[in-house]
């Protein structure tokens, strides 16, 4: 068994070494950013991709910018809704014990995408290297005043 572990981590380590010998790796306690010189990093505060290790996992349910009376904060506002749509997510992810740090995947659904770069500078206030993996698609919502909602997904020690 330990053997097979040695060799798993040993084909692991070498898949994610590139041609060139470099790693692609950045590493930062139990999450490593991949960063591999051969795919293109936009320069958006996300990852390409994040190997975490943990003993737990959040699944953080999509997040909307509803403050605690459930009215809607910043009607057309993406900037002030983005920001209640993390600090809810951050308020989640406390009730688990677990904190932005933890963000190991984030989904982005974006009603504009005019306003992927004022959500995503909103992003940056909440999160740090090694910014979580992500994704985001445009698409309506439930509610045609929301402008963002966002899942996650994080890793705790």
């Amino acid at each position: 068994m330990r053997n097979a572990i040695g060799l798993a981590c040993a084909v692991a380590a070498i898949a994610l070494v590139g041609v060139d010998g470099h790693s692609g790796l950045a590493q930062e306690q139990t999450k490593m950013k991949l960063a591999p010189p051969q795919v293109f990093q936009p320069p958006f505060p996300y990852s390409l991709g994040i190997v975490a290790q943990g003993k737990r996992i959040v699944y953080v349910a999509g997040q909307v910018a509803l403050n605690e009376k459930g009215e809607l904060v910043g009607k057309d506002d993406p900037e002030a809704q983005a920001r209640q749509v993390f600090t809810n997510m951050k308020a989640v992810l406390a009730a688990a014990g677990a904190k932005m740090d933890d963000v190991v995947k984030i989904t982005m659904i974006i009603k504009n995408g005019a306003d992927f770069p004022k959500i995503g500078g909103v992003r940056k206030d909440f999160f740090k290297e090694p910014y979580p993996a992500s994704t985001a698609f445009i698409a309506s919502l439930l509610n045609p005043d929301w402008l963002v909602e966002v899942e996650a997904v994080a890793v705790v020690e």
